[in-house]
């Protein structure tokens, strides 16, 4: 009885939905890089861009939640950074080298700080909701030993008005 898994999920790694997100928000990048002839930033659009990886990554994957988002940050941020270098070359060294590394080290670090943040509080509050769940399933069933009746639905007696009359 072998067990077959699921598409695009190889022992807990959400690898085609990770780069399947990463791929399209590259794409999207792009387009709107053409689309405004150039006057475009990448480094403003790639720390959007981590984020919503991120938030899509973190909502999907279910086992290595962390590490999974973090490939896909890492992914989104590297790909960004040779955006920067090859088609905006001139607008990412505009304030020379180390300006470059600097906003983009900064970017980085926000980004990785945000996901695995993001990441834990997910995980964390998906734990507390099994946990409550599980203890309001089990005081339903301790409810539910002790009242045995089954409750019916009572019809009260509506009150007969004569037409016209006001009260």
């Amino acid at each position: 009885m072998e067990r077959r898994a699921q598409q695009g999920i190889w022992h807990g790694w959400y690898w085609r939905f990770g780069s399947v997100t990463v791929i399209v928000l590259a794409i999207l990048e792009i387009v709107a890089f053409y689309l405004s002839k150039g006057h475009y930033s990448f480094i403003m659009s790639g720390e959007f861009a981590m984020f919503v990886s991120a938030l899509l990554v973190v909502q999907r994957a279910k086992q290595h939640r962390t590490l999974n988002v973090l490939i896909a940050v890492l992914a989104t941020y590297i790909i960004n950074l040779i955006f920067q270098l090859t088609l905006d070359y001139a607008g990412s060294m505009h304030y020379g080298v180390r300006s470059f590394i600097q906003q983009n080290a900064v970017i980085g670090f926000i980004g990785i700080l945000f996901c695995v943040i993001y990441a834990r509080t997910t995980a964390w509050s998906d734990k507390r909701r099994r946990q409550v769940d599980e203890k309001r399933r089990e005081k339903q069933a301790t409810t539910e030993e002790t009242h045995e009746m089954v409750q019916q639905r009572v019809h009260r007696v509506k009150k007969k008005r004569g037409r016209g009359k006001r009260n």
